[in-house]
């Protein structure tokens, strides 16, 4: 194993940067990675987390069609809230099939920036009349996914399989070692709106307070992140369904109305897995009305005694956005709430407000609302947000509901610059205060970041999507405990049937307290955000190709390469590489 290392080692440093040049289907692209945060409300991908880079992922190969699929489908898909499902459905009974992302940013609840960062997920196929939504094919697809993960300690081992039947069934294996497993189904009904969900899923409702699971954003970043945009159930179709419930749920509409109730078992998923757990029971429903403008909804769950009811809205109306709910915990008897909104000040500026008071004795431990800390818990504050086209001016002022000498401010500053047609260069400052701690009292943060793109580059929407090769370059410094920096260049092209990226990477932190997270491309469906500690260097090359094969070239491979290798040459004491190879094989059929 150790000769087999040194081999790696070696066409890393030497071999593998040229290789990847000449034959190398896309890692993440940059413009996808903006999408995905522009809909999650983040303002870097430090941000984001493997499970929901992963689920967006699967709608760039299988895009979601919103001329076709019913609302129940719309709304597994995680990409919009309720409301706006039902803004789509009301508009598209009346005119028929949505013709173009322009015609579609036109329907309330969609403006023009949201329907960009949608675009690459959506398909508008379809052939209905107006008032008639076409059903869709009873087709069968296969989508297989392999990979394998070399390090120094071994072999880790990962695949994927989903089987797709028409509009109507989903069904879901994953695994990876160590032990790591989640598996689904899911059945969608054609003339009534509904869906039941067998395995795991994921559960958001209102604004976070009760029952969320999935990503959830600590602090604020752009004015996407001042709210929760609410999806209700949806299937968790990935590796290991970390955050997700596994059990049984349901929901169903009727009319404006929706219905949901679900099942799970807390701690069933460490007891497959082969880790000792006692198993426990949740239950509880979630009832809602979902108008064109907005929804209003009520919660519930209990478990073993506890339990919460909460009751929620949001509206829009010409983009002015209000949201807020109320939530009251059963155990402690206390009321926690967060309401806040987004207003649009006229050429394209937006001002966000938000506040919460969120109890100590609140502990649900099923609860994602907004925060500064790490949990909805402990914490009254309140933020503030202007933004546009990218520039972004953030401050959150919060304290402790446990001490008043426990208070925390912080400051998010972005300005994005449209140097040329092929050319952005964009700074970031971040200050984080607080005064009760005597060492780290400050954590200051800058950061710069140049991006160049043959094909072209937009502060306001991104890359094209033409071939391109692109060049970006970051350097990023941090005081806090001490000073630290990082800086690193990545060299890359990128056409419609491949990619491939080189990327070098020298790093400078001495204390742990200033550690910089720095995300770093890597094969669909995997997220890479390591925390670089240190003096050393690092080197990663990605690739990826695409095969069309079979009848019109419907069916799709797609290989894909990852390698990287973090070595510490400047440090005083030696500290060993680490040293990882991946490969994924993805078929869809």
């Amino acid at each position: 194993m150790k000769n087999f290392i040194r081999i790696i080692h070696f066409l890393i440093i030497n071999i593998l940067p040229s290789v990847c040049l000449a034959v190398t289907v896309a890692a993440q692209s940059d413009s996808q990675m903006r999408a995905v945060m522009a809909l999650v409300g983040a303002s870097s991908e430090e941000e984001l987390d493997e499970q929901e880079v992963e689920h967006f992922v699967h709608f760039l190969s299988h895009p979601l069609r919103i001329n076709f699929d019913t609302s129940s489908k719309l709304l597994s898909s995680g990409l919009m809230s309720r409301y706006q499902v039902a803004s789509l459905e009301d508009y598209r009974s009346h005119n028929g099939d949505i013709l173009s992302f322009s015609e579609l940013s036109m329907i309330e609840g969609f403006n023009p920036e949201y329907v960009a960062a949608l675009k690459p997920f959506l398909s508008l196929e379809g052939k209905g009349r107006p008032g008639e939504i076409p059903d869709s094919s009873r087709s069968v697809r296969n989508d297989a996914l392999a990979r394998v993960t070399i390090k120094a300690d071994g072999l880790n081992y990962g695949f994927k399989y989903k089987l797709t039947y028409g509009g109507r069934a989903e069904l879901m294996a994953a695994g990876r070692t160590p032990s790591s497993w989640s598996a689904g189904m899911v059945f969608y009904g054609r003339r009534r709106s509904w869906k039941a969900v067998a395995g795991d899923y994921n559960l958001r409702f209102g604004q976070g307070l009760t029952m969320w699971s999935g990503l959830s954003l600590t602090g604020f970043s752009s004015s996407s992140s001042f709210y929760r945009r609410p999806t209700g159930l949806s299937p968790s179709f990935s590796w290991s369904g970390t955050g997700a419930h596994r059990g049984i749920a349901a929901d169903y509409q009727l009319g404006r109305y929706v219905l949901t109730s679900f099942a799970s078992f807390p701690g069933l998923r460490d007891r497959c897995d082969g880790r000792e757990c006692q198993v426990s029971f949740l239950g509880g429903v979630n009832v809602g009305y979902f108008g064109r403008n907005g929804q209003v909804s009520v919660t519930t769950f209990g478990k073993g005694g506890g339990g919460a009811v909460s009751a929620d809205f949001r509206f829009n109306h010409k983009g002015f956005d209000s949201f807020g709910e109320a939530a009251f915990d059963f155990a402690s008897g206390k009321v926690a709430a967060v309401a806040g909104s987004v207003m649009p000040l006229g050429d394209d500026w937006k001002l966000s407000c938000v506040s919460r008071y969120y109890p100590s004795s609140f502990k649900l431990e099923y609860s994602g609302g907004v925060r500064s800390w790490t949990r909805t818990s402990d914490e009254m504050g309140v933020a503030f947000g202007l933004e546009r086209h990218g520039l972004q001016l953030t401050g959150d002022f919060a304290r402790k509901d446990s001490g008043r000498e426990v208070r925390q401010c912080k400051v998010l500053a972005i300005l994005p610059l449209q140097i040329s047609k092929t050319v952005v260069l964009s700074f970031r400052f971040t200050e984080r205060y607080r005064p009760y701690e005597e060492l780290l009292k400050f954590k200051t943060g800058a950061r710069m970041d140049f991006d160049w793109s043959s094909s072209g580059i937009s502060v306001r929407y991104g890359e094209s999507e033409g071939n391109a090769w692109k060049v970006r370059c970051r350097v990023e410094g941090l005081l806090c405990r001490s000073s630290s920096g990082l800086a690193y260049l990545e060299m890359g092209r990128k056409t419609e049937t491949f990619s491939t990226y080189v990327r070098g990477t020298v790093f400078l932190i001495d204390n742990w307290d200033d550690r910089i997270y720095s995300y770093e491309r890597d094969v669909p469906g995997s997220f890479t955000v390591p925390a670089y500690y240190g003096r050393g260097l690092s080197l990663s090359a990605t690739g990826g190709y695409r095969f069309r094969f079979g009848e019109k070239k419907r069916k799709t491979l797609k290989l894909n390469l990852r390698v990287s290798s973090v070595t510490y040459p400047l440090m005083k004491e030696p500290k060993p590489s680490i040293i990882q190879a991946r490969f994924q094989a993805s078929a869809s059929f």
